[in-house]
C-alpha cells in the first residue's frame, strides 16, 4: 500500500494530507476533523481514468478524468462551480494549473527520495507543500495536494470579516 501524509499550507493556515493508495483506490482525508473533506477516489494508470468523490455525497466536489504515469486531466466540481486540473510530470517533477489563465493556481511540486516540496499558487498567495510519499506515483501525490488546495480554497472562500449585511 502507497501512503501521501504531509500538509499544504503552514501551520496555522493549511490542511493536512493523509491519503492510502491501494489496488486502484485512494482514500484518507484532507484537512482536519471539522474543516476537511474525505477523499474516495478509483483510477487505473493502464486504463488511464481517475474518478470519484472528495467529501461527502451532500457537500463535496466530483472528480473525474484522464490519467497517465506522466499526465493528469480532470475536472472537480460542476459545469458551473468546478475547475478543470491539467498536470504534467516529467523527471520528478510536477507542473501545471488548476483553473483557467485568470482564475487559478500554478502548480510545481518536486518529489525526491520519498519526499514531496514545492508550491501551489504564486510566491505570495498560495501554499507550500510538505510531505512524505511511499509507494504513489508522483501525478498522483500531486492531484492530491492540487485537490487539497483547491478544497482550501473553496472552504474559506466565504469566511472573510467583512461587515455583514443582515436583514432587519
Amino acid at each position: 500500500m502507497g501512503t501521501i501524509r504531509g500538509r499544504i499550507g503552514g501551520v496555522i493556515g493549511g490542511y493536512n494530507v493523509d491519503a492510502n493508495v491501494a489496488n486502484g483506490s485512494i482514500t484518507g482525508r484532507i484537512g482536519g476533523a471539522i474543516f476537511g473533506s474525505d477523499i474516495n477516489l478509483e483510477y487505473s494508470l493502464n486504463q488511464g481514468f481517475i474518478k470519484g468523490r472528495i467529501g461527502g455525497g451532500i457537500i463535496g466536489r466530483d472528480v473525474e478524468g484522464r490519467l497517465g504515469t506522466d499526465f493528469l486531466s480532470v475536472r472537480i466540481g460542476g459545469v458551473v462551480d468546478g475547475n478543470d486540473i491539467h498536470l504534467e510530470s516529467q523527471d520528478r517533477i510536477v507542473r501545471g494549473r488548476c483553473g483557467g489563465s485568470a482564475i487559478g493556481f500554478d502548480v510545481n511540486v518536486i518529489f525526491s527520495a520519498g519526499k514531496a516540496s514545492g508550491r501551489l499558487g504564486g510566491d505570495v498567495i498560495g501554499m507550500d507543500v510538505a510531505a512524505e510519499i511511499n509507494g504513489v506515483e508522483p501525478i498522483l501525490a500531486a492531484a492530491i495536494f492540487v485537490i487539497a488546495y483547491y478544497m482550501y480554497k473553496v472552504n474559506h472562500r466565504n469566511r472573510g470579516s467583512g461587515g455583514g449585511g443582515g436583514g432587519n
